[in-house]
């Protein structure tokens, strides 16, 4: 049997979040190099709502069930010195979050009964204050949205690193 994942790709790579026999929708900011599997790809850079509402209406079209969505957020490099006052990046940060919650939650409608988040996030910095509160915001968001929907939906949670 075939799974449908729609992947999420904020920052970085990854290939354990791959199922082989899958149909993948992969939204990223640019071409993955690694993922040599097919796969639809979505440009997208998680700041426009109408670019997450186009995708979103094309995995409508693709994909009947959602069986497992996945999100990499990690290999973030930043300058540590004009991080902190790097405005644009903060904000930029911030829109991105809100974003994925919005594109996730206009998905729910598309969730299979049993679905799989696949999370694979940054580590912990204290260095990287913003990005450990977009990670942990996701983390919780999930852990709430698994509580919401028990009823109607069986979510299970696995976090790769």
């Amino acid at each position: 049997m075939s799974l449908n994942q729609v992947l999420i790709f904020l920052n970085g790579e990854e290939q354990n979040i791959l199922s082989k026999n899958s149909n993948k929708i992969i939204l990223s900011k640019k071409k993955l190099e690694s993922v040599n599997q097919d796969h639809t790809l979505l440009q997208t850079d998680f700041e426009s709502v109408e670019d997450l509402i186009k995708a979103e209406a094309i995995i409508r079209n693709q994909i009947s069930k959602i069986d497992e969505i996945g999100i990499v957020y990690k290999d973030i490099d930043l300058n540590m010195i004009s991080y902190q006052y790097d405005y644009n990046n903060i904000k930029q940060n911030y829109q991105v979050l809100m974003n994925v919650i919005y594109f996730i939650n206009i998905l729910i409608p598309l969730f299979n009964n049993k679905l799989n988040f696949l999370l694979s996030f940054e580590k912990d910095n204290h260095y990287k204050v913003h990005v450990n509160n977009l990670r942990m915001s996701l983390i919780n968001y999930i852990e709430s949205l698994k509580v919401d929907l028990m009823k109607s939906n069986i979510i299970n949670i696995r976090r790769l690193n």
